[in-house]
This record gives structure tokens, C-alpha cells and sequence, in this order.
């Protein structure tokens, strides 16, 4: 009998994730080696009309387009053309919602076992999904069915008042779930799906924010506010002890400072883009970066005054005192200086307000040695894999 010790070696797998924003599309060219995701490439491609996804009936050829031209230039960095891909959307496309849900036992004194179990995790998730479908049906005009959930998380769980990481084999009468659930509308779902298929594209996973959100600081029961500060959308995420217990969100962002220049000083859209992301890195001589500064100063102060709005609008009065930013938004220094600078009337906090922008060198598991990844506004698209 003969052995044949000669063995093919397995190919790497390498995924991709894309990230549709505002006004880019980027791709995170990855391969995973066990917990370790090796950063291999990326690349960007700006919309033509920063307006695309203002409503639900966005243009399904631009958006394809500009996938095409971000996927073309990867082969041209790394010689390779990934399928399977980790996708996040615009998130008043894809949105999550937290929602409470109870349930009463009719036998409280035996413990629960595996099969009721299940059957408690989907009725629960039922009555999360009937929940949602009935208020966003009254907002959208669309019917229960047409809204696709694609995951529901449970954050926490308590029998007869006490927490418990799970309800398995324990006893008890009233059981109180808090689950995220994140969801879009079908026919955007098929659009995408329609694109993908064109290009050739498998979705892997269509990921929020908001999912992956504890692998931040994993191991950490943190307090903090993470404001993920995108181009058209700023998302408010309220963590307490490790735990998402609020999201909120509101539509200012990145771009109402770039449209803010442009519209003031009458240049191109292009041009105002350069020149806040010159300020942004202090590159302006010192007339112009105090200049920009002021031309700033009332979309800043609007944005504060929307977020302290948001704020106030959570069950907790006693907000956490640390703000983690991310997204291209936080790199404008003005944010972080009127964060813990600004006027907090009606608000209380822990402490004096302390503000830490994540870039994606502090992560853990994240291995990037040809430094690809630039900073804050690359950490939405690791969260896309980063699990």
C-alpha cells in the first residue's frame, strides 16, 4: 500500500467588503488566517450624484456603475478579483432598531429545555418582526411584507427580573428579551441583489453597524456614546456595560461641511471636498484654517444641537461620559472640540465629556503591515467583518 505524504496545500480564501456610503462605495480587500484578518487592499469610488440615496427609490444603474469601477481596480493592486463579499449599506437604507419583547411560561417551575428553547427564540423574533412591520408600514406605506429582516440579536435576557446570559436549563415564569433587529425594504434588497448578480457578486452577509459594535472593545463592559459620523448620517450608538442598549440617528454628516464650503465660497464640489479634508489635517495657512473654521461654525453648531436632541430622547438620564467616533465625519477637529467644549445644558453625564476617535490600528486581530488602512473612516467597513 502505498502513502502518498504530498498534500495540496489549501488557497487562501479572500473576501471582500464593500461598503456602500453616502457619497463613496469602498472596498477591504481580506483573508482570514484563524482570528486574524490579513488587510490586503483597498480602494474608493466617489458617486457622481452625492444625492443617490435620498429616498427609497435610488438609481439602480449609478449605484452599479460605480461598484463596477471600485471591484475594477482591485485586480490592478493585488491580482485578485474576490466574490464573496461582506456588504453594508447607507443605514436609513438598512436600519436596526432595538425592541422589547416579553414572554410568560405556562410551566415556570421546570427548566427550560433545548427544543422550548427554540421555540421561545422564535416567537420572540416573531413578535420583534410583527412589531417593526406594523410601525414602519404607518411610516414607509409599505405592507408587512415587504420588509426582509436580516439578523435579529438578543442583548439581553432576564428571568423573573434577573439577567442571565441564557435561559437554558433554568426555571422561571416572565422572561424579558431585548433584541436588535436589523432590516430594509425587499425591493432595495433585490436591487442590490440585482447588482451583485451582474457583477458576478456573492453576499456573504448584509451587515449594520451596530452588530458588530462590541468586537470594538471586545472582553471590555465599557460605558461609552459611539457616534459613527458618516457623510449624510450621523448614528448615535449608547453602549452600557458592554451592551448596546440605544440607537438613534440623525441626517448631518461629512458632506453638510463640504456643501457648507462649496455654496460660501463658490468652488466645485471637488474642490470643497479637498480643501475640508486639507483643514481637517491642518494643512491650510493660518488665515484660511481660521476662515474655514468660521465658515463651519453653524453647521457645527446645528449638528451639536441635533445630536443633544438624539441624546436627550434616550430612557437614560445619566449618559456615559465617554464619546468613541468614527466614520470620515470625526476627522473634522471641530467635532471633537465642541464634544468636549460645548454647551451640555439639560444633559448629564458621569463626568466631564472625554473624546477618543478609534482608529483601526488599536484593533485587535487586525493585521494591516503594508498600512492600508488610513484611519477613522475605514473602521464602518472592518465592522463589516470584524467578528
Amino acid at each position: 500500500m502505498k502513502l502518498n505524504f504530498f498534500f495540496t496545500k489549501k488557497k487562501p480564501e479572500h473576501f471582500l467588503a464593500l461598503d456602500i456610503g453616502a457619497e463613496t462605495v469602498k472596498t477591504l480587500v481580506f483573508r482570514k488566517e484563524g482570528q486574524k484578518k490579513i488587510i490586503l487592499c483597498q480602494t474608493l469610488e466617489y458617486f457622481e450624484e452625492p444625492e443617490l440615496f435620498e429616498n427609497l427609490d435610488f438609481p439602480e444603474e449609478i449605484l452599479e456603475k460605480t461598484i463596477s469601477r471600485v471591484i475594477d481596480q482591485i485586480p490592478k493592486i493585488v491580482k485578485l478579483k474576490p466574490k464573496n463579499i461582506f456588504l453594508g449599506l447607507p443605514t436609513n437604507i438598512l436600519i436596526a432598531k432595538i425592541v422589547s419583547q416579553n414572554f410568560e411560561r405556562k410551566t415556570p417551575k421546570e427548566p427550560i429545555s433545548q427544543s422550548e428553547n427554540k421555540k421561545i427564540g422564535e416567537e420572540i423574533f416573531r413578535c420583534v418582526r410583527n412589531k417593526i412591520t406594523q410601525e414602519f408600514s404607518q411610516k414607509t406605506g409599505l405592507l408587512p411584507q415587504d420588509f426582509h429582516f436580516s439578523n435579529f440579536k438578543i442583548l439581553e435576557t432576564k428571568i423573573d427580573g434577573y439577567e442571565v446570559p441564557s435561559i437554558l436549563n433554568l426555571s422561571g415564569q416572565n422572561l424579558e428579551f431585548k433584541v436588535l433587529a436589523v432590516f430594509l425594504s425587499r425591493f432595495q434588497l433585490e436591487k442590490i441583489e440585482r447588482i451583485c448578480q451582474n457583477l458576478n457578486l456573492k453576499i456573504l452577509k448584509i451587515v449594520h453597524p451596530a452588530e458588530n459594535l462590541d468586537y470594538l472593545f471586545p472582553n471590555e463592559k465599557i460605558n461609552a456614546v459611539y457616534l459613527d459620523i458618516g457623510g449624510k448620517i450621523t448614528n448615535i450608538f449608547l453602549v452600557e456595560k458592554g451592551k448596546l442598549t440605544g440607537i438613534s440617528q440623525f441626517k448631518q454628516g461629512g458632506i453638510n461641511f463640504t456643501e457648507k464650503i462649496y455654496r460660501q465660497l463658490g468652488i466645485s464640489f471637488f474642490e470643497a471636498r479637498i480643501l475640508k479634508e486639507n483643514y481637517s489635517q491642518s494643512l491650510l495657512s493660518e488665515k484660511v484654517q481660521k476662515r474655514v473654521k468660521e465658515i463651519f461654525s453653524d453647521v457645527l453648531q446645528s449638528w451639536f444641537e441635533n445630536l443633544k436632541e438624539n441624546l436627550k430622547n434616550f430612557p437614560q438620564k445619566l449618559l456615559p461620559a465617554n464619546f468613541f467616533l468614527f466614520g470620515g465625519g470625526s476627522l473634522l477637529p471641530d467635532i471633537s472640540e465642541i464634544l468636549e467644549n460645548g454647551d451640555w445644558a439639560n444633559l448629564t453625564f458621569i463626568s466631564k465629556p472625554k473624546i477618543e476617535i478609534i482608529y483601526p490600528q488599536k484593533l485587535k486581530d487586525v493585521k494591516d503591515k503594508n498600512q492600508i488602512l488610513k484611519g477613522p473612516q475605514d473602521i464602518p467597513l472592518i465592522l463589516l467583518f470584524y467578528e
